[in-house]
């Protein structure tokens, strides 16, 4: 009898140490904690390239409070003034830390990605998430919100001058084409207004040395101080030039904006040129999804973004829309070898 008992009391006990400790986890992963408080080192920020490796500004924050020590996340979520943090920009902060310092350059590639346009301030919001696991509802702090002025971060590669009948012959203002490898081979985008241009190749924006050849067709070879070279037909050119080779082509070309985020993989929706701002664009409602930028209604020659940067790459990965509604689409393709675009939601 006494052993009976004795079985009886330590099974009541066991059951009441393993309510408890069940009680216990389930406070554990149902409570919320409380959200930290966010704050900046500066209000506005201008960015240039030449300050690009220096710091740009600093968030600091609280620790979320969760009642119990544990193991917190903090990732600081970045949106254009009026946007949606569902479609945020993320940066994760170093495990352990209270604080984020972001570069000039980490900064402007934020800015840049949220549709913020170079060299004009505008104002980016930011908030703190904190979380420790999926069964817990991540917290958010207050949103700090600092105004900022990117830039158009430009590499200078060695390039060829191309004055002629489009712009006065001025060899100082005239666009270029760049060799990115510094292999000899040179391309860039050159708008010829005129049913026939008239133009040169120049090492330097000067008239020292300049490429001059033959043009049948749009292409041609070149030839040091030969003949004008010649393109036939109005419109925004593919210009291509190979001085090992000593051969120049010119691909006329109109762009446009296809993917899935568009309505279709199969359909194009034509950008125009701003001659006067150099770029192409175009105001679209797009959905969620993906697009890409194409010439000619073909795959020949398209653009995407590897690096999700709003810098373009030839063939690169499709750029991803992750909120739907009216936006302002940018092409910029005047700088060789900095192909760019911005997406600026209406």
């Amino acid at each position: 009898m006494k052993s009976t008992i004795n079985k009886l009391f330590t099974l009541c006990l066991m059951s009441l140490v393993l309510f408890s400790c069940e009680k216990d986890e389930e406070r554990l992963v149902l409570r919320q904690g409380a959200a930290p408080t966010l704050s900046a080192t500066s209000n506005s920020v201008e960015l240039t390239a030449e300050t690009k490796g220096e710091d740009a500004i600093t968030m600091n924050w609280t620790a979320a409070d969760y009642g119990y020590e544990a193991a917190v996340t903090y990732t600081l979520q970045f949106i254009a003034e009026g946007g949606d943090f569902a479609a945020a920009r993320e940066v994760e902060a170093t495990p352990g830390t209270l604080s984020k310092t972001l570069t000039v350059a980490e900064l402007n590639t934020l800015a840049v990605q949220l549709g913020l346009s170079p060299n004009n301030e505008g104002t980016l919001q930011v908030r703190v998430q904190s979380s420790v696991a999926e069964s817990v509802t991540p917290t958010y702090s207050n949103v700090v919100s600092f105004n900022v002025t990117p830039f158009l971060d430009i590499i200078e590669y060695v390039s060829l001058w191309v004055p002629g009948s489009h712009q006065g012959w001025d060899p100082g203002s005239a666009p270029k084409v760049s060799s990115v490898k510094d292999d000899g081979v040179y391309e860039g985008y050159v708008n010829f207004p005129e049913a026939e241009t008239n133009f040169k190749l120049n090492p330097a924006p000067n008239w020292d040395n300049d490429f001059g050849g033959t043009s049948s067709g749009n292409k041609g070879t070149l030839v040091a101080k030969g003949d004008n070279l010649q393109v036939n037909g109005a419109g925004y050119y593919l210009l291509k030039a190979n001085t090992n080779q000593l051969t120049w082509e010119a691909i006329k070309t109109t762009w446009g904006v296809i993917g899935d985020a568009t309505g279709s993989w199969d359909n194009d929706q034509d950008m125009t040129y701003d001659a006067t701002a150099q770029v192409w664009k175009a105001t679209l409602q797009l959905s969620v999804g993906e697009i890409k930028f194409r010439a000619n209604d073909k795959w020949d020659i398209n653009f995407g973004d590897d690096n999700a940067d709003a810098s373009l790459e030839y063939g690169a990965a499709n750029i991803k829309i992750t909120e739907a509604g009216r936006y302002e689409v940018v092409l910029n393709l005047a700088n060789p070898g900095n192909y760019t675009y911005t997406l600026t939601k209406l």
